[in-house]
């Protein structure tokens, strides 16, 4: 087993031995100082995942962009632009992403609806 020598400041105190396999202690500051460096790179790991995954291959394309058919009804453009969904979800997307107040819609009118898929 090996010791080391620590002087205690100032230099006029006892000197203890203390074997190198005893456990560290740590101040008060040094506690607050590990617990602070554990929660910044749990917070920089957190948000470096999540934009990755944001921009990842597995996430949802932005919204894109449809134009109403003369005569089209909003129904009419949700069963467009999702055949395959229910149309009473996608009209409720298409009028919270426009901020419509009801389901009335015009030729030529610019819609965002949600991707496809």
């Amino acid at each position: 087993m090996t010791t080391a020598t620590i002087a205690r400041f100032p230099a006029s105190g006892p000197v203890r031995r203390v074997s190198a396999g005893s456990a560290l202690r740590l101040t008060r500051r040094g506690r607050l100082a590990v617990v602070l460096a554990a929660l910044v790179s749990a917070v920089l790991g957190s948000s470096l995942l999540g934009s990755s995954q944001a921009a990842g291959p597995g996430s949802r394309p932005a919204q894109r962009t449809v134009t109403v058919q003369p005569g089209e009804s909003l129904w009419q453009v949700a069963v467009r632009v999702a055949p395959h969904a229910d149309p009473r979800l996608i009209v409720t997307e298409i009028e919270q992403a426009n901020h419509l107040a009801g389901p009335q819609v015009f030729g030529g009118q610019q819609l965002r609806v949600p991707p496809a898929g």
